[in-house]
């Protein structure tokens, strides 16, 4: 199965309407806290001031209101939830998955769709839902085999007492309901619409599960909660921009969902839980007609080995994508892959054998970070990891024997010793904010904040000289962009500088403005203005950062050998030049600022470099909150954040996004940032 484009799509448009779910279910820490139905936290206004419980399970689900008690009661208790819940408590391990599969099952079993399985049937399908080859997977053992096998047990026995006490008799296998959580484990997806993570998991029918895997996906997708004040709405499907193609079958089960046909199929396609999460699939390259429509199943910076080797735990495939079969490897994957410099080095046995040294390390530093909770050597741990990649002449490959061993800045292991750098120094710097802040913790909390800020910085800059050549990355470069503004945002409020509140005037007058212009014109300007915002971007931070990287690295070997966190054209500036999608892009005048409003006019005197970090930041911000829009839509919860974070009580800030074909400008902003030492007025990403 798959789906096709049935008509020429432009950049940043949605491909499907808002598709409900088949099955939901909260993660296990949300429970308390969110609608078992709508996924909504209790807090919210719309919610009823005391949530409604199920009074079987000791008040494990919870309600936000009637209505959403009604639509849910029945398949929560007839599912064999509530039984599951006390067979296997909340603190005894993750539930989530087992309460999916059990309201699949339910759901499947009343309307008629859950079917024995066939003789020779593989791979299975449950109600149009790839359940893969069970048996093989059982085989093959492993973690996969393991929850199955012991959550196909407690679905059983949560769903019929009588046939529990069968098996433990005779130790027959409940096939079918290990079936249903093998499609569960393989068409579930998380559901995250806040900046706090993924609120659970949702299987969802053949509208969104037949969307093929690629790595180097054209689309993405987002979650949207039903809006109870205007209804539960409903999937359209002749708002479709895609259709299946491969089989004979496909073709019926399309037509089924389109003109009503097939009764219980027709229901199901459309999903089955009125308030549960809507799914939405964008594009986020253009897309020609009857071209196939993918997304991705896995993390895209992960080398081709470990993303090959995910993809068939999980899901029991070998990739044959673009990036995977390309006759001569991309450069993302060069860059995730390179262990130096100079990417004509032969990556040896020798250096393979190095890179699983280094990954062990990593490994070990982890371990001590999250299990002995000791942050500190975690950091000291790591550092010596990548600072050994720069030993002697940094980065200089004609002298090899100099060195021990070069991690590429780009290269994933670096990728993620920064993310755990970057929590690790966060965490210091809460430690020191726990015991106070005295003259000497003062100074330490400083450098610990200025390091937590760096490395999200560099990983923001690493995702996003990736994100260059391949565009697919825009989701994950838009998050590590943000959360990048955000820590830098952090230093400049910080304790040491004296700040009792923001710097800036707090109110702010957001106006996002996307022109929904889908016309052949309209996709190709906003496709142009796509491909200028990085050198825009670039060329602004570049500016800045002549002043703001060299305060941030103070202190720290790796991060003063790393000359931009930005532009990484100081390591290849050939290659760099040849393998980026972004237009106009002139590597050497990036420190020449292309935005007029990028230097402050300030009222009074202030450090230096907190002006530069403050615009560093807000340039980081706007910038990851214009691709969020390209990818999640004009409305989506990491623009809603950006404005949090540019939010607080002491006056207004103006930040302005024009983004879609009908602007002038690909991307511009301004925002007035006042207090009583501080007046400032930064605009970016659009020349004036």
């Amino acid at each position: 199965m798959e789906m096709r484009a049935r008509e020429e799509t432009g950049l940043a448009q949605d491909l499907t309407p808002y598709i409900p779910p088949i099955a939901a279910a909260l993660h296990d820490s949300f429970l308390p806290s969110h609608c078992t139905s709508c996924f909504r936290p209790f807090q919210q206004q719309n919610c009823s001031a005391t949530p409604l419980s199920c009074p079987a399970c000791d008040a494990a689900v919870r309600y936000c209101s009637l209505a959403c008690s009604a639509a849910d009661s029945i398949p929560h208790a007839s599912s064999g939830e509530c039984l599951l819940l006390s067979l296997r408590p909340l603190n005894s391990g993750p539930t989530s998955d087992l309460r999916a599969a059990l309201r699949l099952l339910y759901s499947l079993d009343a309307l008629g769709l859950l079917t024995p399985p066939r003789r020779g049937e593989s791979p299975r399908r449950i109600g149009g839902l790839l359940a893969g080859d069970l048996e093989n997977v059982l085989e093959e053992g492993g973690e996969v085999a393991e929850r199955i096998r012991e959550g196909g047990s407690l679905i059983s026995r949560a769903r019929n007492r009588k046939r529990a006490r069968d098996e433990r008799r005779d130790g027959a296998v409940a096939v079918v309901e290990e079936e249903a959580l093998l499609a569960v484990l393989t068409n579930a997806v998380e559901v995250q619409v806040s900046e706090r993570g993924a609120l659970g998991i949702a299987v969802y029918g053949p509208p969104f599960s037949w969307f093929n895997h690629s790595c180097a996906p054209n689309a993405c997708y987002r979650f949207e909660l039903a809006d109870l004040s205007k209804g539960t709405g409903s999937c359209e499907p002749g708002s479709f921009r895609v259709s299946p193609a491969g089989t004979e079958d496909a073709s019926a089960m399309w037509k089924a969902l389109n003109y009503g046909e097939g009764g219980a199929s027709h229901v199901l396609f459309l999903g089955l839980c009125r308030y549960g999460p809507r799914v939405i699939v964008r594009s986020i390259k253009p897309i020609t007609e009857g071209e196939e429509v993918c997304i991705t199943y896995t993390d895209l910076l992960q080398p081709k080995a470990m993303r090959h080797l995910d993809l068939w735990s999980k899901y029991q495939f070998v990739c044959c994508c673009e990036r995977c079969s390309a006759s001569q490897e991309m450069y993302i994957d060069r860059l995730l892959n390179c262990y130096a410099r100079d990417l004509d080095l032969d990556n040896s046995d020798s250096r393979d054998a190095g890179c699983e040294e280094l990954a062990d390390m990593l490994d070990q530093a982890i371990s001590e970070y999250t299990s002995d909770d000791d942050p500190e050597s975690c950091c000291h741990k790591l550092e010596s990891m990548l600072s050994g990649s720069y030993e002697n002449k940094r980065f200089q490959a004609d002298n090899p024997s100099e060195s021990k061993f070069r991690l590429h800045p780009c290269h994933h292991l670096s990728l993620n010793a920064y993310i755990i750098l970057a929590s690790a120094y966060r965490t210091c710097a809460n430690s020191l904010l726990t015991t106070g802040l005295g003259e000497n913790n003062n100074l330490e909390f400083f450098k610990m904040v200025r390091a937590a800020a760096a490395y999200s910085l560099l990983l923001a800059g690493a995702t996003h000289h990736l994100f260059l050549s391949e565009p697919s990355l825009i989701a994950t470069t838009t998050h590590y962009l943000i959360s990048a503004g955000e820590s830098i945002l952090s230093i400049v409020q910080s304790p040491p500088w004296g700040s009792t509140g923001p710097i800036y005037k707090s109110e702010i007058c957001w106006a996002v403005h996307h022109s929904p212009n889908t016309s052949k014109e309209g996709s190709a300007l906003l496709g142009d203005k796509f491909k200028a915002a990085p050198v825009r971007f670039l060329g602004c931070t570049s500016s800045i950062l002549l002043h703001s990287w060299p305060f941030l690295a103070q202190g720290f070997c790796y991060l003063e050998s790393i000359r931009s966190p930005i532009d990484f054209s100081w390591l290849d500036l050939d290659m760099v030049r040849s393998q980026t999608f972004a237009v106009g892009r002139d590597t050497t005048n990036f420190a020449k600022p292309e935005c007029s409003e990028c230097k402050y006019q300030a009222e009074m005197s202030i450090e230096k470099e907190r002006k530069g970090l403050f615009q560093l930041a807000v340039h980081c911000l706007i910038y990851g909150s214009y691709l969020a829009s390209i990818c999640f839509g004009p409305r989506n919860y990491l623009t809603d954040h950006v404005k949090e974070l540019l939010h607080g009580s002491s006056g207004c800030a103006c930040v302005d996004i024009f983004l879609g074909p009908q602007s002038n400008e690909c991307m511009c902003f301004a925002v007035s940032s006042v207090n009583e030492n501080l007046l400032v007025h930064a605009g970016g990403l659009n020349s004036h």
